[in-house]
């Protein structure tokens, strides 16, 4: 068993966040909530149609959905960073791992029987070929999808909604 295979076994939970990268994922998280009421507050105030309780409620679940999710993908690049051979995050941009593992391409080998994850080709313990997995995707590209979606949808309704308040006469 060669050290990559013995380090996936050995410590399969990925290592926890530095105090730095913890404030990053909070910012991340609280963001969206301050910036809600920034954009809810003077659009209330003009139209006249949401109290203060309105607007904190408001921005608080919208803001709130939409920082779980800037969290999520914050988490999700902090941990792309990570070798997933020796659980070490090298420098950023760094090609091999001080492991020898080839971070640009991040070779993955299974066998047919999806035993374990191997980081290295050769035989399973079970004696079968390990064969080559699919180069693993992160889900930042399909929650920035979603969350691009979210914010024309968002800036959509926000513009209907003064449309309709500029035809009926109240702006």
């Amino acid at each position: 068993m060669s050290e990559h295979e013995e380090a996936s076994g050995a410590s399969r939970h990925a290592d926890r966040l530095t105090g730095r990268e913890r404030r990053w994922v909070a910012a991340a998280a609280v963001g969206p909530v301050v910036l809600a009421v920034l954009v809810l507050a003077p659009v209330a105030a003009v139209t006249g149609a949401a109290g203060a309780g309105e607007v904190v409620g408001a921005s608080v679940v919208y803001g709130g959905l939409l920082g779980l999710a800037a969290a999520f993908v914050v988490v999700d690049r902090l941990r792309a960073r990570q070798c997933p051979a020796c659980r070490r995050r090298p420098a950023r941009g760094q090609r091999r791992c001080r492991c020898g593992y080839d971070l640009l391409h991040r070779p993955r080998y299974v066998c047919d029987q999806r035993h374990t994850i191997h980081f290295e080709a050769g035989v399973c313990g079970c004696g079968r070929e390990l064969q080559a997995l699919p180069t693993a995707t992160g889900l930042a590209s399909q929650v920035l999808v979603s969350l691009r979606a979210g914010g024309w949808l968002a800036l959509f309704l926000v513009l209907a909604g003064v449309v309709i308040y500029v035809l009926e006469g109240r702006l």
